[in-house]
């Protein structure tokens, strides 16, 4: 699937199963690991070689929480901070930059993890 319109028909489709993770993997060798859960998402870009740095989509207003959303990974719930939770639609906007360029979206704030 390499047309962004496509990637955002299909996340509309899985946005109300259980939450869980994905990958899309860029041509230029970069991936944007997926969380995907309701109104709630989280996005972490990074090189395809599994090699630091990973980076982390922040919410708006990140501050330091306890809080954790959990999706599945392998049939394995993993925590995520509630930091780095987005809305549904920044995840949006963050997939169709990806689908465009390559790149991660500096729209957004990141963090590196």
């Amino acid at each position: 699937m390499n047309d962004s319109a496509e990637v955002l028909e299909v996340l509309e489709g899985l946005r109300n199963r259980n939450p869980f993770f994905f990958e899309l993997v860029g041509e230029n060798g970069y991936n944007l690991l997926i969380g995907l859960g309701g109104d709630i998402a989280c996005a972490q870009y990074s090189c395809g070689d599994g090699k630091a740095p990973y980076l982390m989509a922040l919410a708006n207003g990140a501050g330091d929480t306890t809080e954790r959303k959990e999706f599945l990974t392998c049939n394995t719930p993993t925590p995520v901070s509630k930091r780095y939770c987005v809305p549904f639609e920044v995840l949006k906007q963050i997939v169709v930059h990806f689908m465009e360029t390559g790149g991660r979206d500096l729209v957004v704030q990141w963090e590196e993890i």
